[in-house]
């Protein structure tokens, strides 16, 4: 049996060395790979009874799967890169008769690093065992302690008839007293406990030498290196990384993404993508991730409800959850229920696994019509450029992820053909293929059909999504609660990850509707403030208006919002130069309301234009606000005009002396042709002058601005200046 497991991890390797011959990219021939749908199971340290069930959950899980069911299991026994150490007979027997059940999977044990205790009879119950150069087997037991018969028997029985001739190396390993020899039996090695020589002969056990081996005499530690085991024959082959096993033994690449949570207990949450992806959205993602890290949750299940937006916010959130699930040993589950098209395909890429619906619970009596995966069309268009640089950053993300990478060209480029193969010699070596890569090497693959031929973008459903590789598993319906119990995770034990209050806040503040609103009563109060000289209030109101724009917009775009809010206070300041400083109004003063409408525009808009498309939007933002600018200068006036005849609200205006309690407190401004008539006339400042206020010509009452600075009330002035109904005075 040793001779024959020799012989097929020789052919393994035979395979891929023709393979690495054939002029087929190596590189690409990894990332387009599809091999038998495998799980790497993280074995804990320490093996628990609990640990124990979520793994069996995990494999049936895989079984169970349709589409791309499970055909070998990789169990990690140093997933942390520690030695393991278990002395917890019980969960390690309990695993071991698992893993010894599972007769439809090829099970294989992985060892990178001492595995001692009795967490070697799991890896011995595996059918192949392959190592890294620095792992080992053994001591099961310290020197001086003697196990127990039933112990005995159950490593006797894990190792089976199969491996009936390594007893004598698993009992060197829990027993020093062993005087280990090599022996042969029906033409097989059999290894023999030399104290028991004679009775082994008796039941036709050969002893050509009965002197023991140089490492493993009596007293002799039951620590067994890699390279050892492997020239007993008890070690298939050995492997530096999880990389090496997928190549060696024709695993899916999507299988390295397997049980980042290390056998740790599940603690969920949940969290639901909707409307359009932005750097607002992006921002409270990653904050809402890090809280849930922070909470001390492992698994987060991303329900997708989202398209359309930026795509490189997307791209970021990707590339942050990539981040924290390395980082921080946390799974993050994409859940498609409808359709995953352009911005959230990009997330769902970035995700450690993908699920997608069916829809097979569809309510409204139309025929069931499965999630779909992937909808570049409206993106992409007919822009060149900006489809070569979406393919760019998803291929690499692809390729990071494990993702065939052709299927992800396949949903950008229309000319590329795309066909499934199967090696002529290795059935289970399944590749993707260009149309042009397969005519290629076709002497040495098989076509086994089209995936997406030429003139069209490809968009996967369910189905298809799960045989090729995007999809680790696919559910009936629509609900997320049958997800969760692939994981199994019960639906009542998972938490909402919601946003905190002052993100909902920033987020409500985001919304178009709200910002424009706010930004009419700030322009609103900013030119009240101006207008009608004593009033505080309007001033206080724009002031809050402005800082609560560029407060939750600085959130999200950053380096942009900053850029927007000095450019808002160098129009601020233009303006007020122009008003105060600069008689009339001209070149200073309308730079100063265009870089007060820019400043606001390009703190709202997220990212610096940069495309075409870019400063069209941007420039239907600006109109916007243009548009917010004219209201508010027509709400202004209209407050402007009657606020003094407001009850109460009268209080908060500067009103000149009267000695009729009838007369109106506020002439009305007159117009240009009388405006030009008080020049040179000499009156007295009703109210201060700080710069703006009111003075009193004969029985006429008009707002003036001061030639220089604070002027108090009862001071005479002098007309020096009319521009328009502008009229500027002095002290004299």
């Amino acid at each position: 049996m040793s001779r024959l497991r020799s012989g097929i991890v020789a052919l393994h390797l035979v395979l891929a060395s023709v393979v690495a011959a054939m002029p087929l990219d190596r590189a690409a021939a990894a990332d387009n790979a599809l091999g038998d749908e495998a799980a790497f199971i993280n074995v804990p340290n320490p093996i628990t009874g609990e640990a124990v069930n979520r793994i069996k959950n995990r494999i049936e899980a895989g079984r169970a799967n349709a589409n791309r069911p499970l055909r070998k299991v990789v169990f990690d026994f140093n997933p942390d890169g520690k030695e393991i150490a278990t002395t917890d007979f019980g969960s390690c027997y309990q695993l071991a008769e698992y893993i010894s059940q599972l007769h439809d999977l090829g099970t294989i044990g992985y060892v990178s690093q001492p595995v001692a205790g009795h967490a070697v009879l799991p890896v011995l119950a595996c059918k192949e065992i392959a190592m890294a150069k620095s792992g080992s087997l053994g001591e099961i037991l310290p020197a001086g302690e003697s196990v127990k018969e039933s112990v005995a028997t159950a490593y006797r029985e894990t190792l089976g008839k199969s491996r009936e001739g390594f007893g004598a190396v698993v009992r060197k390993m829990y027993d020093r007293g062993v005087s280990l020899g090599r022996g042969e039996k029906n033409g097989v090695p059999f290894y023999v406990d030399l104290r028991d020589a004679e009775s082994l002969k008796k039941q036709g056990v050969k002893i050509p030498d009965p002197s023991p081996l140089p490492f493993a005499g009596p007293g002799a530690e039951g620590k067994f290196p890699a390279d050892r085991l492997k020239s007993l024959g008890l070690v298939a082959t050995t492997a530096e990384s999880r990389k090496d096993l997928v190549e060696l033994y024709s695993l899916s690449p999507a299988s390295l993404r397997d049980d980042p949570l290390a056998g740790q207990a599940p603690v969920a949450y949940k969290l639901v993508l909707q409307g359009p992806i932005d750097g607002g959205l992006r921002e409270t993602i990653k904050r809402t991730v890090d809280d849930v890290v922070g909470r001390k949750g492992n698994v987060l299940f991303l329900e997708l409800r989202s398209s359309g937006g930026d795509m490189s916010a997307a791209r970021d959130i990707a590339d942050h959850l990539i981040k924290v699930q390395k980082e921080k040993s946390i799974l993050v589950v994409a859940f498609v229920p409808v359709a995953a098209p352009d911005t959230a395909a990009i997330v769902a890429l970035g995700c450690g696994e993908i699920v997608m619906s069916k829809r097979k619970d569809n309510k409204s009596g139309e025929e069931d019509r499965e999630a779909v995966f992937g909808d570049f069309e409206g993106v992409i268009g007919n822009d060149p450029a900006r489809r070569d640089l979406l393919n760019k950053s998803l291929t690499e993300l692809a390729s990071q992820q494990g993702y065939p990478v052709l299927l992800v060209r396949g949903m950008l480029e229309r000319d590329l053909a795309i066909v499934s193969t199967h090696h002529k010699v290795d059935r289970s070596r399944r590749r993707l293929m260009t149309e042009e890569e397969f005519q290629t090497n076709k002497a040495d693959w098989i076509s086994t059909g089209t995936v997406k031929a030429k003139g069209q973008v490809l968009k996967l459903n369910a189905t298809r999504a799960a045989e090729l590789g995007i999809a680790r598993f696919t559910v009936d319906n629509s609900e997320i609660a049958e997800v969760y119990a692939l994981y199994g995770v019960e639906a009542g034990k998972v938490r909402e990850a919601t946003p905190g209050w002052l993100d909902r806040f920033a987020n409500y503040i985001r919304l178009p509707a709200v910002t424009v609103i706010l930004v009419v009563i700030g322009f609103a109060g900013l030119i009240l403030e101006i207008k009608v000289p004593g009033v505080t209030v309007p001033g206080i109101i724009a002031a809050l208006c402005f800082i609560l724009v560029f407060w939750s917009h600085s959130q999200y775009s950053g380096q942009t919002a900053i850029l927007g809010g000095l450019i808002f206070l160098l129009g601020l300041i233009l303006l007020l130069v122009e008003i105060f400083v600069i008689p009339g109004f001209g070149v200073t003063g309308l730079l100063g309301i265009l870089f007060l409408i820019g400043g606001v525009g390009l703190a709202t808009f997220d990212r610096i234009p940069d495309t075409m498309e870019d400063w069209t939007q941007f420039g239907g933002r600006i109109t916007m606000y243009v548009g917010a600018m004219a209201a508010s200068m027509a709400i202004a006036f209209f407050i402007a005009r009657f606020l003094p005849q407001i009850p109460f609200a009268n209080r908060m205006v500067l009103t000149p002396p009267t000695e009729d309690p009838n007369a109106s407190p506020i002439a009305d401004l007159p117009g240009a042709a009388a405006a030009a008539a008080l020049l040179g006339a000499i009156g007295t400042t009703a109210t201060q002058l700080r710069p703006a206020g009111m003075a009193q010509f004969g029985e006429q009452y008009v707002d003036v601005v001061s030639e220089g600075g604070f002027v108090n009330s009862g001071v005479r002035v002098q007309v020096v200046e009319v521009e328009g109904t502008r009229i500027v005075v002095k002290e004299v």
